[in-house]
C-alpha cells in the first residue's frame, strides 16, 4: 500500500510518500514545483496526477486539497473549482473522509468567484469564509482568500462592505500574528480606509473618528517595524507603514478642509497628532556619506500636476514616494511608497519628481554638508477634481 504524508508550511505544500509508478513521478514533480516556488509547474503536474489518480486511496481528500490551493495561487482557477467542487460533493464519502470540509468549501467558493466575479459569487464566498473563520485554526488558502474577497469589494467601491471584510480578515489573520502580521496590518489599513470613504460625507460630531482610527493603525504598524528580528518583516511592514501614512493625511486634509466649509455645523475641528516614526530608516545611506549631514533646502522643479477621478471626486488625495539624489542634488530615482486612494495617482507626480533638483539653503556651505542621499520621502496632498 502507498502512504501519503503532507505538511503545510504557510504557502508550501510538501507531498512526501513511498510508491511506484506514475504516480510517483508527478508527485515527485509537484513536490520540486512546489519547494521552488514555481505554482504553475505545480499545478499542471496536479492535473495530471489526477488524471489517473484512485479516488479510493485513504489519502485523498488531503491530495485534492492541497492540489486545490496550488492551483489557486498559481490562477488556475479552473482546476482548484475542479477539486474544491469534487471535496464538497464527495468528501464525506471517501475512504479517509474530508477533515476539512470548511476549508475544501473557500476553495471551492473562492475559484468560482474568481472565475464568475459576480455578486453572487463574492457573497457566496463571505458566506464560505465567515463559516470557516468560525472554526480553529489557520489555512492558507482562506488567507488568501479572504484577501481577494477584501480586493473585490474595493474594486467594486462598496465601501461599507470592504470595512466589514477588512475587519473579519484582520481577525483571522491575528491567530497566527507571527507569519500573518503584514497581511494583518494591510487589512486593518483598508478596513479603515473603507470606513472613511462610506461615511466621510456624513456630518456628524463622530468624524474625527476616522483620523483617530487610521493614525493608530500607523502607530500600531510603526511599532511592529521596531520590534520585528528580521529585514523582510522590516520591508513588508514599511510598506503597510506607507500606506496608513498616505491615509492618515488624506484624511486628516480632508477632514480639515471639510470642517472650515461647514464651520458651525461642527463643534470641534480635527486635532491632528505627530504620527510616530520608525527607529530606523528602510533606506540606508553609505558610510562615507554619513560623514557629512544632508544640506537643508528644497526640491525645484516642473509643477505638480494633481489628477483627477469623477469616481473619487471630492476626496483628498495623498501620495508618498522616495527619492534619491546625487552630489549636486539631482535627483536620481524616484517612486511610489503608498498612492490613496488608488495607485494610479501616483504616475504624474512620480513623472514630475524625476525632474526635481534638491537646492541648499541661500548661503549654506556646500563643502561641510551634502547633497546626494538615498532617504528623501517626499509627502504631497491633493484634491482630487
Amino acid at each position: 500500500m502507498r502512504r501519503y504524508l503532507l505538511r503545510r508550511l504557510m504557502c508550501v505544500a510538501v507531498i512526501a510518500f513511498t510508491g511506484f509508478g506514475a504516480a510517483r513521478a508527478d508527485i515527485k514533480g509537484f513536490n520540486a514545483a512546489i519547494k521552488a516556488g514555481d505554482y504553475k509547474t505545480a499545478a499542471d503536474q496536479a492535473e495530471d496526477t489526477w488524471k489517473t489518480w484512485d479516488a479510493t486511496d485513504e489519502q485523498t481528500a488531503v491530495l485534492a486539497r492541497e492540489f486545490g490551493f496550488a492551483a489557486l495561487v498559481a490562477g488556475r482557477n479552473d482546476l482548484a473549482r475542479q477539486f474544491g467542487e469534487f471535496l464538497i460533493q464527495k468528501g464525506a464519502t471517501l475512504k479517509t473522509p474530508d477533515d476539512q470540509p470548511a476549508t475544501s468549501a473557500v476553495l471551492f467558493r473562492a475559484a468560482d468567484f474568481k472565475l464568475k466575479k459576480g455578486d453572487t459569487e463574492r457573497s457566496a464566498l463571505r458566506d464560505a469564509l465567515t463559516a470557516r473563520s468560525a472554526g480553529p485554526g489557520v489555512d492558507m488558502t482562506t488567507v488568501l482568500s479572504w484577501e481577494a474577497l477584501l480586493v473585490a469589494d474595493w474594486n467594486r467601491g462598496d465601501w461599507e462592505q470592504a470595512e466589514k471584510d477588512g475587519l473579519a480578515a484582520a481577525a483571522y489573520f491575528k491567530r497566527q500574528q507571527a507569519a500573518l502580521l503584514n497581511r494583518q496590518r494591510n487589512a486593518e489599513v483598508l478596513s479603515t480606509a473603507a470606513d472613511f470613504l462610506a461615511n466621510r460625507s456624513r456630518i456628524t460630531r463622530g468624524r474625527n473618528e476616522y483620523y483617530t482610527r487610521i493614525a493608530d493603525v500607523h502607530d500600531a504598524i510603526v511599532g511592529d517595524i521596531n520590534a520585528a528580528t528580521s529585514a523582510g518583516m522590516r520591508r513588508q511592514l514599511f510598506e503597510a507603514k506607507w500606506k496608513a501614512e498616505a491615509w492618515a493625511l488624506a484624511i486628516e486634509s480632508f477632514l480639515s478642509s471639510s470642517y472650515s466649509q461647514i464651520g458651525s455645523n461642527i463643534s470641534t475641528e480635527l486635532e491632528a497628532r505627530p504620527l510616530l516614526q520608525p527607529m530606523t530608516s528602510p533606506f540606508a545611506e553609505d558610510a562615507d556619506t554619513l560623514a557629512r549631514p544632508r544640506c537643508a533646502g528644497k526640491f525645484e522643479g516642473r509643477k505638480l500636476v494633481y489628477p483627477g477621478s469623477k469616481e473619487y471626486q471630492g476626496v483628498v488625495g495623498s501620495v508618498v514616494a522616495h527619492m534619491e539624489t546625487d552630489t549636486t542634488g539631482k535627483v536620481t530615482k524616484a517612486e511610489v511608497l503608498a498612492a490613496v486612494p488608488v495607485e494610479s495617482f501616483a504616475a504624474s507626480v512620480v513623472d514630475t519628481l524625476k525632474t526635481w533638483t534638491f537646492k541648499p539653503e541661500a548661503g549654506a556651505d556646500t563643502s561641510a554638508c551634502r547633497l546626494n542621499s538615498r532617504n528623501h520621502v517626499f509627502k504631497v496632498i491633493f484634491r482630487i477634481g
